[in-house]
């Protein structure tokens, strides 16, 4: 009797907890006419009000986190971004120093941090309530830096089971830092970004959950933010997700609503001095988003190319990649100085100009449009920017390039000279020639796939993050063909939206498509620094020769040659300068105008070709179609047989031009 008792006051002291939490967990399909897009496995719920005086945040946060793995976990891990800036010996700040990035100058309010003041479990019916801050614990999963804090976890006091939820309150305020990478306060312009505790990922029965690195990003799991922002009246506010609600308190300051369902991450910004610009486009029949523009005043001008931009990026992403499914698309012209230019969040994303800009320069739409693309590729791709830098970056690298030559064609061609941009109105920069000067410098540094931290300097993880990746996707569409690597890559997209793909996924997509287990040529680039580079080795043509001599007991003395089709042996020698192996074609053209199309496996460092012809060879080609566009030397893949000897003389004719000029010039400044 007394059993059942205590079952029934058990019974009723969780029935007010249940109630909450499901009450909690529907506030998504509540709040929004529309199903999530997937699974929400992180929700955040925030009331955030921002101190301008004192640069500071202060908020609450409700978080419920579902195990949504078949392994329970009694630990949760956790980020806290911002004590990256906290102090010089943070593995952010020390690793940037090696790379050139300081922080001269720096007083103590120009540090940031992100505190945690309160973090309890709330009582549902899995869990009883129970203060959990002085069980935090600062990690160092990547290295022993004990004056990092970027990571944290606790202990539960029981574990979270497969398909459980938890739902924890934090009290925290995070003190905005001087700019430094990403985000920060600049005058009156303010840029919040992984600016609050954020959980890490549980797969594999352990946390992904990296320190922040200089090189690295991020990677977290989807779920819906609900998010209060309360700051001065005068500032204008844009973020991820819907502008759901504004509210005018009677002391000054206002509260912004946003909701967005189905993202990873939340950023924001704010400035008294922003223009703001709203259009609906329809991109597709019958699918609309919003675009929002918060313009510098001093931008006015670059209104209507920023607009077109985004439009222009949503246009052709939807159409190469899957048509984009959030509501809202909010662009961000970051403020000079404020080192938030050019980054991604989810619906949520910062252009950049120069400061003097004109028709003809690829700026502000190429990174808008690499800002937007990463919606794709680590928005709704959700691949992990700490261990698998290139399929962020280098997916984005290749969509930017493939939208931006679709809507305007040809580049000109562009370089700063002392901070100034100059354009060459006559120079337009082939599709091909993306990326390839960076990785001819660190093509031997170091594998594709490392992770961010860990490449042997900043150009190294540039170069192959990247523009090796783009390119090795440009050499796989040319190699499978363009109308069947445009299915593969649709599909790849599509297929892992609101997931977390690992390098074998996309593999498996590739090798799909192919029809061969293409590991074979993905390897040697993903996982390996060998060169690409072939030539043309030699070339010679000569007069067949006629039998002279003995045969079978007859001597023979050489012919008279009666006929006018003098026959010539040829032979082509083509070599692999590089490690890396892959099939090329050739193009054999005769001086008759005859051509032969051949193709080579390119496993051995050399192979001949030889033919019998009624003319000689006049020039051999390798890979014609340039399909190889890692190639990383493309000046020895074609040879005559007949050099020219006039086109060097040019060159030598130009040069001394060149000199002739900049000795003149000199002189005058001499004088």
């Amino acid at each position: 009797m007394k059993k059942n008792v205590y079952k029934e006051a058990r019974l009723a002291k969780k029935i007010p907890a249940l109630i909450f939490l499901l009450l909690f967990i529907s506030i998504p399909f509540f709040t929004s006419p529309d199903e999530p897009l997937c699974k929400q496995i992180a929700n955040y719920t925030m009331d955030v009000k921002l101190d301008t005086e004192q640069k500071l945040i202060k908020a609450t946060e409700f978080l419920s986190w579902t195990n949504d793995t078949d392994i329970s976990t009694q630990v949760l891990w956790f980020h806290l971004y911002w004590n990256a800036f906290q102090n010089n010996m943070s593995t952010f700040l020390t690793e940037g120093a090696r790379r050139g990035r300081s922080v001269p100058g720096f007083k103590k309010d120009d540090w940031g941090f992100c505190r945690v003041n309160s973090i309890k479990v709330i009582q549902n019916p899995y869990f009883d309530d129970y203060d959990l801050f002085p069980l935090m614990e600062f990690r160092h999963p990547d290295d022993l830096n004990i004056f990092d804090q970027t990571v944290f976890s606790v202990k539960l006091a029981q574990p979270v089971e497969p398909g459980q939820t938890i739902l924890l309150s934090i009290e925290f305020e995070s003190k905005i830092p001087r700019p430094i990478s990403r985000t920060g306060v600049y005058r009156d312009y303010y840029f919040i970004a992984q600016w609050f505790p954020k959980i890490g990922v549980f797969e594999d029965g352990e946390w992904n959950c990296h320190q922040y690195h200089s090189s690295s990003e991020y990677y977290a799991d989807y779920g819906t933010y609900d998010v209060k922002i309360t700051l001065p009246s005068s500032f204008i506010v844009g973020a991820t997700g819907e502008h759901r609600e504004k509210i005018d308190n009677t002391d000054g300051t206002t509260s912004h609503y946003f909701f967005q369902q189905s993202v990873h991450d939340f950023a924001w910004t704010a400035s008294p001095s922003f223009l703001e610009y709203k259009e609906d486009f329809e991109f597709a029949p019958g699918k609309t988003t919003e675009i929002t523009l918060l313009l510098q005043p001093y931008h006015k001008h670059l209104k209507e190319r920023y607009m077109n931009a985004v439009k222009n990026a949503i246009k052709y992403c939807s159409l190469f990649y899957g048509d984009y499914p959030y509501t809202t698309s909010t662009c961000v012209d970051p403020a000079y100085n404020s080192r938030s230019g050019g980054m991604e969040y989810p619906t949520f994303f910062t252009g950049g100009a120069y400061f003097l800009t004109w028709k003809g320069m690829s700026r502000p739409e190429g990174v808008t449009i690499h800002e937007f693309g990463h919606g794709y590729f680590y928005g709704l791709v959700g691949s992990n920017e700490f261990e698998n830098p290139w399929m962020d970056e280098g997916f984005t690298s290749f969509l930017d390039t493939e939208v931006y030559y679709a809507a305007y064609g040809e580049p000109l061609y562009n370089r700063m000279y002392f901070g100034i941009p100059v354009t060459f109105k006559k120079v337009k920069i082939p599709i091909e020639s993306d990326g390839i000067a960076s990785h001819r410098r660190t093509y031997n540094m170091d594998d594709m796939q490392r992770f961010a931290w860990k490449f042997m300097e900043g150009g190294s993880y540039g170069a192959n993050s990247y523009a090796k990746a783009e390119l090795m996707l440009r050499t796989l569409k040319r190699f499978m063909g363009e109308e069947l690597f445009a299915k593969m890559i649709k599909d790849y997209s599509q297929r892992h939206w609101f997931k977390h793909p690992r390098p074998k996924d996309f593999y498996a997509v590739v090798s799909e498509y192919a029809e061969q287990d293409m590991s074979w040529f993905l390897d040697q680039l993903v996982y390996g620094s060998g060169k690409l580079d072939y030539a043309i080795g030699s070339i010679r043509s000569q007069r067949e020769r006629k039998p002279r001599g003995w045969f079978d007991g007859e001597y023979r003395e050489r012919a008279e040659n009666t006929s006018n089709n003098t026959l010539y042996r040829s032979e082509v020698t083509v070599r692999r300068l590089g490690e890396v192996k892959i099939p090329v074609d050739m193009l054999i053209v005769f001086e008759d105008g005859m051509e032969v199309k051949e193709t080579w496996d390119g496993m051995y460092r050399w192979e001949k070709f030889t033919y019998t012809h009624t003319s000689r060879i006049k020039e051999a080609i390798i890979d014609p179609e340039f399909k190889l566009v890692l190639d990383l030397n493309r000046t020895n893949n074609s040879m005559k047989r007949k050099p020219n000897t006039l086109a060097p003389l040019k060159w030598v004719s130009n040069w001394m031009l060149w000199l002739q000029h900049a000795l003149e010039f000199f002189t005058i400044l001499g004088g």
